[in-house]
């Protein structure tokens, strides 16, 4: 009980500020709705999409380099590559010195890719036209000086 006193007494003294990760995930949240609710229409979502695209842009690659490219966590992109997997989108298989695996996209996953553009272009028109041009330059300069920054600084 005096726990939670102590609890409550701590939450209610944070300053009013707003919360740079709330905000920021709030955001991201309300954007990929609009990219999930049209790439679901060819069955796939936002992150599988990603995932297709970065395969069939840079080719065969170790699922390592492809969590790093893509800012994943291992573990997160073991679970997001299995369901591309078992769909024959993409392929696992032994990499160039038998310690390493190399995932590479196949014929179907390349027919997934360009049956899912025209899904991604429509989200990525939508989005930009409910944001508005300047605001979607602006916020694409800023995202990407923020980043960079953090990833100076990265703990």
């Amino acid at each position: 009980m005096l726990n939670d006193r102590i609890a409550m007494m701590a939450l209610t003294s944070l300053p009013s500020l707003d919360c740079t990760d709330t905000k920021l995930h709030q955001l991201a949240r309300v954007v990929a709705h609009y990219y999930d609710a049209e790439l679901g229409k060819v069955g796939l979502g936002t992150t599988q999409y990603s995932l297709l695209t970065e395969v069939l842009s840079h080719g065969p690659m170790r699922p390592c380099d492809l969590a790093e490219a893509m800012s994943l966590s291992p573990s997160t992109l073991t679970r997001s590559l299995k369901p591309l997997i078992v769909t024959g989108w993409l392929a696992l298989a032994p990499g160039i010195d038998g310690r390493t695996r190399s995932v590479s996209i196949t014929a179907a996953g390349r027919r997934k890719c360009a049956e899912g553009l025209p899904r991604w272009n429509s989200a990525q028109a939508r989005v930009h036209q409910l944001l508005g041009g300047r605001n979607v330059s602006a916020m694409h300069a800023l995202l990407e000086d923020c980043s960079a920054r953090m990833s100076a600084t990265n703990p």
